[in-house]
C-alpha cells in the first residue's frame, strides 16, 4: 500500500483549527485557543499540513503588506524527524508569496527547529536574553529572519 503525499489545507476559522487538537496537547509554544484567536484578523495566515486523514503539522502567520512573522510551527509528536515540518514550512512560504521578510523566534535550545530554519535560509539577527521560562529557570529567544533571496 502506498502512502498519499501530504496535503497542505489553509485554516479558516474556527472549526477548520479543532482538527488540530492532537497536534497541541504536549506543545510549549501558544495553546491553540489563543492561535485559534487570530483567525480572525485579517492578518492571520494558516495552514495544516495532512497525511492521508491524520493531521501531522500546522504552521501560523502574521503578515502585514510584505512582511510575516511565524507565531507558531508544530509538527505531531509521533511525527517529527520525517520531512514534514520542511514541507509546511517550505509550501507556507510559497503560499505567502510575495513576501520581502518572514521574521520568527525559538527557543535556544530547540535544536532540532535551529537546524530546521538554517536549513531553509533563516539567518539569526538577535537574541533576547532569559526570554522563556523553563524548569531550571530561563533561556534564551533567538531571532531569525528569511528572506527571498537567503532561500
Amino acid at each position: 500500500m502506498t502512502q498519499t503525499a501530504p496535503i497542505l489545507r489553509p485554516l479558516n476559522d474556527a472549526c477548520d483549527a479543532s482538527a488540530l487538537k492532537s497536534l497541541y496537547t504536549e506543545s510549549t509554544g501558544p495553546g491553540l485557543s489563543f492561535l485559534t484567536n487570530f483567525l480572525t484578523q485579517p492578518t492571520c495566515h494558516a495552514w495544516s499540513l495532512w497525511r492521508e486523514d491524520v493531521v501531522v503539522g500546522a504552521v501560523w502567520f502574521q503578515r502585514v503588506e510584505d512582511a510575516a512573522e511565524i507565531l507558531d510551527l508544530c509538527v505531531l509528536a509521533s511525527c517529527r524527524r520525517r520531512g514534514y515540518g520542511r514541507q509546511l514550512l517550505e509550501a507556507s512560504l510559497q503560499a505567502l508569496a510575495p513576501v520581502t521578510r518572514v521574521d520568527l523566534e525559538v527557543r535556544a535550545s530547540n535544536e532540532a527547529a535551529l537546524g530546521l530554519y538554517s536549513a531553509l535560509g533563516f539567518c539569526e539577527t538577535g537574541r533576547r536574553p532569559h526570554y522563556y521560562v523553563t524548569q531550571g529557570g530561563r533561556e534564551d529567544a533567538i531571532l531569525m529572519t528569511w528572506t527571498p533571496d537567503q532561500a
